[in-house]
């Protein structure tokens, strides 16, 4: 069953951003969705909170602006935001205490409800703040997640726009070593990942292409020298020729639902 996430609103501290020519004072603008952190990665024992920042005019009500958080790709384009985000000044933080929870398995669906404030800017906009007092975890679907934020003006006008990313899970790279072997040097270890399911910590990660990386001091940027792909307990072995020396690393480039992960330098 898909998992949604529904948050109600917080407005926090506003940002000053000259408003668009073309935009109706009346009408709602959104001109901003900032999700932090961008690339979440959850862990075994861990887990990670969501802060969602828009930025929005033209809003009517202190629930003016409603975002929901789910799973998979986003309907539209997603907004197109390029504006830095800047932290806020010792005037501009945001009010009140919010609620914490540890990780845990999170119910099949249901709503999450964040405390409220607002305070609005001389020039109309407003940052609204949403800090879901549920956090992300193994648990939830891993891949892409979309944020959808509505947006509500006097007279019942309406603005939709989507923001994305991507939740991965952690992988970690074991027992690596790099030792000579006749005219060149074996690289071997084992590739895990995080078991969705919670019943053990990771699990081997089979039919996985990893990178064998060398340079030949630290002064020198890493090369890759080869690739292995991982058999049915994640274990992968390779003979590297030609290069006896050097620092060695493994790296394991994840993908849209598995995190990346580097080894510890290995000098021989």
């Amino acid at each position: 069953m898909i998992r949604c996430l529904l948050l109600a609103s917080f407005a926090a501290a506003a940002l000053s951003v000259p408003a668009p020519a073309s935009a109706a004072e009346d009408e709602p603008v959104i001109r901003e969705i900032d999700v932090r952190p961008a690339a979440p990665v959850v862990g075994a024992e861990d887990s990670v909170r969501l802060v969602i920042d828009v930025v929005a005019r033209g809003v009517s009500g202190r629930h003016g602006v409603v975002v929901e958080v789910e799973p998979g790709a986003p309907p539209g384009p997603v907004l197109d935001s390029r504006r830095p985000v800047r932290p806020p000044a010792a005037d501009e933080r945001e009010e009140g205490r919010f609620p914490q929870e540890g990780p845990g398995e999170p119910k099949s669906s249901g709503s999450i409800a964040a405390t409220m404030a607002s305070r609005l800017v001389t020039d109309g906009w407003q940052t609204w703040r949403f800090l879901p007092d549920k956090r992300l975890n193994r648990f939830y679907p891993a891949g892409a997640w979309t944020v959808t934020v509505t947006a509500r003006g006097e007279g019942g006008a309406e603005r939709t726009a989507y923001a994305s990313f991507q939740l991965r899970r952690e992988t970690r790279l074991a027992a690596v070593k790099a030792e000579r072997d006749g005219a060149g040097v074996r690289v071997s270890g084992r590739l895990k990942r995080l078991d969705p399911r919670g019943y053990a910590g990771f699990l081997p990660f089979r039919e996985q292409r990893v990178e064998i990386l060398w340079r030949r001091d630290a002064s020198d940027g890493w090369e890759r020298a080869a690739e292995a792909v991982t058999d049915g307990q994640g274990g992968f072995s390779r003979i590297v020729p030609g290069r006896e020396g050097g620092e060695w690393r493994v790296r394991y480039p994840g993908n849209g639902q598995q995190a990346e992960d580097d080894s510890k330098i290995h000098q021989l």
